[in-house]
């Protein structure tokens, strides 16, 4: 191994400890690493740090009901095991508040007593789309949640449960359009369709308990306005939605993510600067589009107001200003970005191999990824690479400069699922860069 290498790994092993304390701090403020069961009054519990999604339980003399059910029958039983040492009665209804796994996965934990199933209408279309889509969606899900790194090296993760894939998902018996009302043991509850995270994003509101359990609509980062490897998400609805949630008076939130928040004014200013964030980059985006300004230069140019950038739960622990830009674009506009090279592109190894012969090697270009990574220029390290690499995929130095800038990207990077990306492809250049040494030593 030439001395470069070995300098490249002392690099990347440095890289790693820092990735493990960042990690540490950003997935704590999405999930308490401790389960607990918050009492939130003397009707509403809170079971969160058991899995990635909580399960928050409402107590009424009738029975329980009990909202979202964690991705994991597993640690949803786990919950009901330290639920039942406050209360007994019986489980009447389990709400959805939206298809996603981390929110209706653990239901079969909870099915002992036949309880009803309440789910917003198009529950069901979006369940029939994912599962259209399960083999991508299996492979965006193992790559979002870093199912190939060691767990402490994960930003975010499901439940360690959730790896087994346990299914305890149970489909909806009662379905509603825009609200679904229901008293039980002299609580009243109140389903309100509001598309924001998924469109069949629901929020249930106690009115007699002033509590508020907005499901993904509001949680402690910047919202995932548009995921990397999702579909398109309503951007502006769901900063309208948060606004509907403002004005309600809560005195309490439970959120499906993280602690919850007390104080109506607390919780007012809280959704109210939410709905603002939202808004801000939706409006800056399309001014940017109305312009003729190009996506990568908006991306650059929309930033949240001060006010805004510096409030706890708006950093991009899990999304960030920058995509949300990319979702409002793919929101109204088409896939072709203006540039004609890329109406009608050619084979990504054609222009590859041009540019090498250009350059006089593919040494020459591993030459200058190693004057970017002198100069810690980690993103151009990686695209440089991406032209060698797709000229020989198992170029040793070229995976080793890949690896060492992806774990510094990894490295600065606050959001849970930006580091899981880093980290899941930093990974399979270590593992390519043993395939070729094994390869050049035969």
């Amino acid at each position: 191994m030439t001395t470069s290498l070995k300098l490249l790994r002392l690099l990347a092993c440095f890289s790693a400890v820092l990735v493990l304390a960042l990690a540490a701090k950003a997935h704590a403020q999405l999930r308490s690493d401790t389960p607990r069961l918050v009492k939130v009054n003397d009707r509403v519990y809170c079971a969160t740090g058991y899995a990635l999604g909580n399960v928050i339980y409402v107590i009424t003399d009738d029975g329980i009901v009990v909202v979202d059910t964690s991705e994991s029958p597993i640690t949803a039983a786990a919950t009901l095991k330290d639920f039942r040492a406050i209360s007994d009665r019986p489980i009447r209804y389990l709400i959805y508040t939206h298809f996603h796994g981390d929110h209706c996965n653990g239901a079969r934990a909870f099915m002992a007593d036949k309880p009803k199933i309440i789910a917003q209408r198009l529950h069901a279309p979006e369940m029939d789309e994912y599962r259209r889509m399960i083999g991508y969606n299996r492979r965006l899900n193992a790559l979002q949640f870093g199912a190939s790194l060691p767990e402490n090296q994960r930003g975010i993760a499901v439940a360690r449960e959730a790896t087994q894939v346990v299914v305890g998902y149970q489909p909806p018996t009662i379905t509603f359009d825009d609200e679904y009302r229901f008293a039980l043991g002299g609580i009243d509850f109140e389903i309100h369709h509001a598309p924001g995270e998924t469109n069949d994003q629901s929020f249930v509101w106690l009115p007699g308990l002033k509590t508020l359990l907005p499901a993904d609509l509001f949680y402690a980062s910047f919202p995932m306005l548009a995921s990397p490897m999702k579909p398109n998400r309503p951007i502006l609805t769901w900063a309208e939605s948060d606004e509907r949630m403002a004005k309600l008076g809560a005195e309490h939130l439970v959120p499906s993510h993280g602690e919850p928040l007390h104080g109506a004014d607390n919780i007012r200013e809280t959704l109210t600067n939410y709905a603002a964030a939202i808004r801000h980059v939706h409006d800056a985006t399309v001014a940017g589009l109305n312009r003729g300004t190009p996506l990568e230069e908006i991306r650059r140019g929309v930033r949240l107001p001060e006010r805004l950038a510096k409030l706890s739960y708006l950093q991009p622990l899990y999304g960030q200003v920058a995509w949300g830009v990319n979702g409002v674009y793919r929101g109204y506009t088409g896939w072709y970005d203006m540039q004609p090279a890329h109406l009608n592109p050619g084979p990504a190894r054609e222009l590859a191999q041009a540019l090498v012969e250009a350059a006089g090697g593919v040494d020459k270009i591993v030459a200058r990824a190693s004057q970017a990574r002198e100069a810690k220029n980690w993103q151009l390290v990686v695209e440089l690479t991406d032209v060698t690499l797709v000229v020989d995929e198992n170029h040793a130095a070229s995976h080793e400069l890949r690896a060492a800038a992806l774990e510094q990207l990894a490295a600065a990077s606050p959001n849970g699922v930006e580091r899981n990306i880093y980290r899941a492809a930093a990974h399979d250049s270590r593992q390519k860069v043993g395939v070729a040494e094994k390869q050049a030593s035969k």
